[in-house]
């Protein structure tokens, strides 16, 4: 969704008339005829409309982001939780590069067709281990665009997410970090993309736990500072899950096994069976590789990747 359509969307949503919104900088004609993208507008003349409309510049942004965010759901939900094989991303290359033709000027297929390359570099078993070079290569432009992006929105959480499992751990650190500066310019009511955020950096933590324990830790400081503030029970019991899992990947298994434990019976207090039968499993997982990591040090799909998709 454009700009102009956007800002008709949130004029009709605060139910107010073009006159009503109308003064002597923009006349009501002008907001019509800017609203159908007849004509152009000051920087300070619309930022000027959206104070009247009691709109932040941030919450607009939001709104900007969220309208766009459909197209790239309904593409990602043709890969999601299903058996990732070589004919399923074939067909999803091929339905994004008609996409691209069909919007020439967005540059969400562009970003899919880049997690499309990733995943058949991935399929094809070139890729030994990870971090890998042509993974890195293949997704620089979305590295470029993130740097680029002043406030990022659901969109550019999503964005980062769906990629994440091609950058090296330097870089995922970096971004998850710009990530959370750069969500922290919205004001704190927006949840969505506070939530969202939160799933941005469990994600990149469930990979440096395995390759930079450093940066891991570092991201468990930055999300126990942020959820001070914040009264969301269950990302405090995924903290405290995750910190536990950090102690069990640094050699403390009795002591991140306990964290563990407590967090499944805290969500099993709470009624959240299928989560604490979920993370017991993990829990398993987790001890186990800690008590072969000698025997196989590398893994060819990072952890994060393998809980987005499903592979055959």
């Amino acid at each position: 969704m454009t700009l102009e359509k956007t800002f008709y969307k949130l004029r009709k949503s605060k139910k107010l008339t073009l006159t009503s919104l109308a003064d002597q900088n923009a006349s009501a004609s002008f907001i019509g005829k800017f609203e159908k993208s007849q004509t152009d507008m000051s920087v300070s003349r619309f930022f000027n409309l959206l104070e009247k409309m009691h709109v932040s510049q941030a919450e607009f942004e939001f709104m900007l982001q969220e309208n766009q965010a459909p197209y790239l759901i309904r593409r990602i939900h043709l890969i999601d939780n299903q058996a990732i094989t070589r004919e399923l991303v074939q067909e999803f290359h091929d339905i994004i590069k008609q996409d691209q033709s069909n919007r020439p000027n967005d540059n969400t297929p562009a970003f899919l067709m880049i997690l499309a390359e990733g995943l058949t570099l991935l399929l094809s078993k070139e890729v030994k281990q990870w971090p890998n070079d042509q993974l890195y290569v293949i997704v620089k432009p979305v590295q470029t665009y993130l740097l680029g992006v002043e406030v990022w929105g659901i969109y550019e959480l999503q964005i980062f997410t769906l990629i994440s499992f091609m950058l090296p751990a330097d870089i995922l650190y970096l971004l998850t970090k710009v990530a959370i500066k750069r969500v922290g310019l919205y004001d704190q009511s927006l949840l969505n993309v506070q939530s969202q955020l939160m799933h941005v950096i469990w994600t990149s933590f469930s990979t440096l736990v395995y390759e930079d324990l450093s940066a891991a830790q570092q991201l468990l400081s930055i999300a126990e500072k942020y959820l001070i503030d914040h009264i969301d029970v269950t990302e405090k019991i995924t903290l405290m899950f995750n910190k536990g899992w950090y102690d069990i990947e640094a050699g403390h298994i009795e002591k991140g096994e306990q964290r563990v434990r407590t967090a499944i019976n805290i969500y099993t207090s709470l009624g959240y069976k299928k989560k604490a039968s979920d993370l017991t499993r993990q829990l398993v997982h987790h001890i186990k590789r800690q008590e072969e990591k000698n025997k196989d040090t590398n893994q060819m799909v990072p952890v994060l990747f393998r809980s987005m998709f499903n592979f055959d």
